[in-house]
């Protein structure tokens, strides 16, 4: 698997709202502090964690083809 995509991490950021109306920004930065890729979500935290997830794991598993 590439080392970029082994590395990369989550960062979230609430930019409005609570509850199920709030705002959340997250990234995908690499080992360098770089933003690989960026999105929004709205609801809870751990919703937007997961939609972050989810396009880390799809990015890890384009690296790695």
């Amino acid at each position: 698997m590439n080392t970029q995509a082994q590395t990369l991490q989550i960062r979230l950021h609430l930019k409005g709202g609570n509850g199920q109306n709030a705002n959340w920004q997250w990234e995908l930065l690499d080992a360098a502090g770089a933003v690989v890729k960026s999105g929004s979500a709205m609801g809870p935290e751990h919703k937007a964690f997961a939609t972050a997830r989810q396009a880390k794991e799809k990015l890890e598993k384009a690296a790695s083809n």
